[in-house]
């Protein structure tokens, strides 16, 4: 009689509590189970319980009030088939397991996938795929776990060894990399990121295109590292001004062309590390603005990649235009022509517009933050700066000419330009 109590017992618990629950999980996916083919799947305002798995051509369209929440277990949503479509969801509770990069949306091996106007929030990865392609991930809101430590958080995007996708007007925030791994002719365009680690990360990735990006609050703006052929334009990056923050970063990149772009309030606005890296090939930067960051341009490269261009830029309000490190640094970096410099102080007797003398900068002998790191702290104060002042007006030694620009602007060169939208805006 005990034994049989304790069944009911135990009957009672399954049907009132356990079944409910396996229903709920289950109610969704019996849902993809039973469409057809390329049929769409309307959900009706009301929470569906993941992890689902769609493994056939279908639209799933939750109309802007349907949401689909995967109580903290694996991935929400999981994409294995080729033309599927995920669209007006509010997707949320992925798992937490960074080895296993739970995700929002999961995409394994499938092509001509569209992603739009969804809402990811509370999920570790945003959208993470394998071996996607032709595919559209557009307006979507995408946000991780509320981990203080950036570094714990996962990707809003991560695209591997995904080609000629397109991700348009995506806002990226409080998360931690939207990363391209292993990739070749994807697009980025109209994408706003704040608040997190890398604004866009390439890795390994070559015939890529950002478009129309903004920046605003991270620790990155985009850091392009052992890619060829990237481009870059009408770019805004803004406040990244943590210690060690970047606009612009290159390592091993090569045949990069980064023009339009402005960099304001940054640590560093541009960084090149080792770049060019092959030989014979360049790096151009045309039609940017330098306003107002410590400084503008950070060079750890040595002479042998000395193939740079920069010209039409603007160097407005930045403590230092140029710094160099690692060895010979006494050399010149990079070609400059027609850039516009605040410090330049010369004359235009013919007014065509450009310097009758070429403008310099020039690094003097002596103690300095770039020959002792640890006076870096300093970087800025008044003594600093005298010391700076005493060794420019009395030089004990002949200065290394760190850049020439032969063909100075006398005038700004750019006007006033903003990226024509954001990923807020779709």
């Amino acid at each position: 009689m005990y034994k049989r109590n304790r069944i009911y017992i135990w009957l009672i618990f399954f049907i009132v509590f356990v079944a409910p629950l396996t229903s709920r999980a289950n109610y969704l996916q019996n849902l993809i189970d039973k469409a057809k083919p390329r049929s769409i799947l309307k959900l009706k305002k009301d929470i569906y319980y993941g992890s689902i798995v769609v493994d056939k051509p279908l639209t799933i369209d939750g109309q802007n009030q349907a949401i689909i929440d995967g109580e903290g277990k694996g991935n929400v949503i999981t994409i294995k088939s080729d033309n599927v479509t995920i669209k007006n969801l509010i997707i949320q509770n992925s798992g937490d397991q960074g080895w296993e990069m739970d995700a929002g949306i999961a995409v394994k091996r499938a092509n001509y996938v569209n992603i739009i106007h969804n809402i990811i929030r509370n999920c570790l990865y945003g959208i993470q795929t394998k071996y996607m392609n032709h595919s559209y991930i557009a307006y979507n809101n995408i946000s991780s776990k509320p981990y203080r430590q950036v570094g714990l958080r996962g990707d809003a995007v991560r695209l591997w060894w995904s080609n000629y996708n397109l991700l348009r007007g995506n806002f990226v925030h409080d998360s931690r990399d939207l990363i391209i791994w292993f990739c070749k002719h994807d697009t980025i365009e109209n994408q706003t990121t704040t608040k997190s680690r890398y604004g866009i990360h390439f890795m390994y990735s070559n015939y890529d295109r950002v478009i129309n990006y903004r920046g605003d609050h991270n620790m990155v703006g985009i850091y392009d590292m052992y890619t060829t052929d990237v481009e870059i334009d009408n770019v805004t990056i803004t406040n990244n001004n943590g210690v060690t923050a970047i606009g612009l970063g290159l390592k091993d990149a090569s045949n990069l062309v980064a023009k339009n772009i402005t960099i304001e309030h940054c640590t560093r606005g541009i960084f090149i590390d080792e770049s060019p890296y092959e030989p014979g090939m360049t790096c151009k930067f045309k039609n940017i603005r330098f306003y107002f960051n410590t400084i503008a341009m950070d060079f750890n490269t040595d002479v042998t990649r000395n193939k740079n261009l920069f010209m039409h830029n603007d160097y407005v309000g930045n403590y230092r235009d140029i710094r160099i490190s690692g060895g010979m640094l006494n050399k010149s970096r990079g070609y400059w022509e027609k850039n516009y410099w605040d410090r330049y102080i010369g004359y235009d007797l013919n007014h065509d517009g450009i310097g009758d003398l070429p403008y310099f900068e020039l690094k003097y002998s002596g103690v300095t933050s770039n020959s002792t790191p640890s006076l870096r702290l300093f970087t800025g104060s008044p003594i600093f700066s005298l010391i700076k002042f005493i060794k420019e007006l009395v030089p004990f030694s002949k200065p290394s000419v760190l850049l020439e620009d032969k063909k100075p602007l006398m005038k700004l060169y750019l006007k006033n330009f903003m990226p024509k939208g954001d990923g807020r805006n779709g």
